[in-house]
């Protein structure tokens, strides 16, 4: 037999911070994608967006708060099948959707179409968009800011920065640094793990949780052995307090107006395991 031992040892040794970024293949592979797309539209899970008794509750605290209806143009950053886009045009906004996932955008324009709404859809990376557009809201929904590295946060905020029109805000959330003691450093294998979510062939599957506590991140590496590759998956997690997250945008030229509990407008709860912001430019 091979270096069985090696290979496991491999598979569970905690990685460099950051060292694998693969949150684009997610959306890019044709099975998994699909998968994606299917948690998406489960109205009873949180996997891919929040699930529909929460999402209806953020599109009327949004509604609300932002004033959002005719005059209005907005910008969904990833903004998958269209969940929040296809309700906040029918208010009369100008809304586009960015996203990574043609499958998810060829869903969203469906919606679309079948309710004659002009919602404007690209297939765009946000972490390098640029256009000539400024947008009175700006929404990155489902905590994706924690996703990312540092290097690509500040992109991001960058590509926020340069399309917020003047007096626009920037509403977003993040997994907040009470839910950090959850976590638990564990191995978890299985025969096609979750479900035949990462392939459609037979496979066996290893997920790793990591803590990086100096860093206050956590990484669920998935690595998936079928009969002919090996892929390794990685779901990075940064968890912020107000402050941290505060002096981010504040590095790139974003102030914080709001500090709330989630995207429903809740209120703020210091022991949640999440929270939302509005920012504003300047």
């Amino acid at each position: 037999m091979p270096d069985l031992f090696g290979q496991l040892s491999a598979v569970t040794t905690r990685p460099a911070l950051y060292a694998t970024l693969t949150t684009p293949d997610l959306w890019t592979d044709p099975h998994i994608s699909a998968r994606m797309l299917a948690a998406h539209l489960d109205p009873d899970v949180d996997l891919s967006t929040y699930r529909t008794e929460l999402r209806e509750r953020v599109l009327a605290w949004l509604v609300d708060r932002f004033d959002v209806g005719e005059g209005t143009s907005v910008a969904d950053l990833g903004c998958g099948p269209g969940l929040y886009t296809t309700p906040l045009a029918r208010t009369g906004a100008a809304v586009t959707g960015l996203d990574l996932s043609t499958r998810s955008l060829d869903h969203a324009r469906a919606l679309a179409r079948a309710e004659g709404l002009p919602v404007r859809y690209l297939h765009q990376d946000y972490l390098a968009y640029r256009e000539d557009v400024r947008y009175d809201l700006v929404l990155l929904i489902m905590r994706d800011y924690g996703a990312l590295p540092p290097e690509q946060r500040r992109a991001l905020l960058g590509t926020v920065r340069d399309h917020l029109a003047p007096g626009g805000s920037f509403v977003l959330d993040v997994d907040h640094l009470p839910a950090f003691a959850a976590v638990r450093e564990e191995t978890v294998f299985a025969p096609d793990l979750m479900d035949g979510f990462w392939s459609a062939d037979p496979y066996f599957g290893f997920r790793t949780t990591h803590r990086y506590d100096e860093e206050r991140v956590s990484l669920d590496r998935y690595d998936v052995v079928e009969a002919e590759r090996t892929r390794t998956f990685c779901n990075w997690v940064r968890y912020f307090d107000p402050e941290e997250l505060t002096s981010e945008l504040s590095a790139a030229g974003l102030r914080t107006v709001d500090v709330l509990g989630d995207l429903s407008g809740a209120p703020f709860d210091p022991d949640g395991p999440q929270f939302a912001v509005v920012a504003t430019a300047g």
